[in-house]
């Protein structure tokens, strides 16, 4: 099919959001865009692993997947440029899932900030060691001067031989790799540069092993975030000194961050309006985005649970996260604002 790998990530993202987005939450969710909406939809959908993890991604390239799905029975369109897919698209969607490489061990939600800044550090020592153990002088695979001077201060703390550390390094990478499949860790380690050899391009290892550009893409980064997991695990390993420093990001929205600075100082919402002179309905916007994404925030201040109960108990009966079909469904008794806050801080119901 035209497009393929991006045309099967497009049906996943659809599939998920089963004709309540559009397109554009697609292009949203990819690129990373920081915005209430967004963030909320990545955990209410279950798609957070893709969040931030293709950033050039153009809204053409989009458009162009949704036309080839489209073009091939796959999908059909709903109301405002959303679509779901058909049973046709249903049953491709389960084949390309069982026969189709699907990126496992992504995490965009905790990783998208992170992936370069790690891999700059990594493949940067990768290639310092091989040249200092084959006594070759060379140019940095990166110019980023605070890499540069990350692995310079690094190697200079080191108490291990520059041989012991390269050993080291390489038994962490050899066994994480073993637990991917050979084409990934083929696609990782081409993309790796020695004393002997220039690491590749994604582009250039699609085109050696003849497979979809953004299928590598992937690839790559799966194997990359599995790395930063188990570096995250495992406290004595290298690949854990090499995030050091490397701080995860923060879930929220910056206005939305400040809003939860006043939460938790206890003041209430009317007064947080007043102080930060914005709508009420703004600081609710908030205390959503909140909700969706602080797990040890309560909402018991903002809605009854008996209340929150029928709104899960309507939302799972009518399988939907539409505001107004469950609003009708229970009645005038509950508010918007609370059966968002309710949906946001359940997130995976079904």
């Amino acid at each position: 099919m035209k497009d393929g790998y991006a045309a099967f990530l497009l049906s996943f993202c659809l599939h998920r959001f089963n004709g309540e987005r559009s397109l554009a939450a697609v292009y949203h969710l990819f690129s990373g865009k920081k915005s209430a909406q967004t963030l909320q939809d990545s955990k209410w959908f279950q798609l957070a692993p893709f969040f931030g993890v293709w950033k050039d991604i153009t809204f053409s390239e989009i458009e162009a997947a949704a036309q080839s799905l489209f073009e091939n029975g796959l999908i059909v369109p709903v109301q405002n440029r959303a679509y779901i897919l058909t049973e046709k698209g249903k049953r491709w969607l389960d084949e390309q899932l069982q026969r189709t490489f699907f990126p496992t061990h992504l995490n965009g939600w905790r990783y998208h900030d992170l992936e370069k800044w790690f891999w700059y550090r990594l493949s940067l020592l990768v290639q310092t060691l091989s040249n200092l153990l084959h006594h070759t002088s060379f140019e940095p695979i990166h110019r980023h001067e605070k890499t540069l001077m990350w692995v310079k201060r690094y190697l200079l703390s080191q108490r291990r031989t520059v041989r012991t550390l390269a050993e080291t390094l390489y038994g962490e990478l050899y066994r994480l790799l073993d637990d991917v499949s050979e084409e990934e860790a083929t696609v990782f380690t081409l993309r790796l540069t020695s004393y002997a050899r220039i690491g590749w391009t994604n582009e250039q290892i699609a085109s050696y092993l003849q497979k979809d550009r953004v299928c590598v893409q992937f690839q790559f980064q799966n194997v990359l975030h599995y790395m930063m997991a188990s570096a995250e695990a495992d406290r004595s390993s290298i690949l854990y000194e090499l995030m050091h420093g490397l701080s995860l990001p923060i879930p929220l929205t910056l206005s939305a961050q400040k809003t939860y600075e006043w939460l938790l100082r206890g003041k209430p919402l009317g007064e947080i309006a007043r102080l930060r002179r914005l709508k009420r309905s703004t600081i609710e916007d908030h205390v959503v985005e909140i909700a969706a994404n602080i797990p040890q925030f309560s909402i018991a201040p903002f809605v009854h649970e008996k209340k929150a109960a029928k709104i899960i108990e309507t939302a799972r009966k009518l399988k939907t996260r539409k505001l107004k079909r469950i609003r009708d469904a229970i009645g005038d008794d509950v508010s918007y604002f609370e059966i968002r806050l309710v949906l946001a801080k359940e997130g995976e119901m079904w």
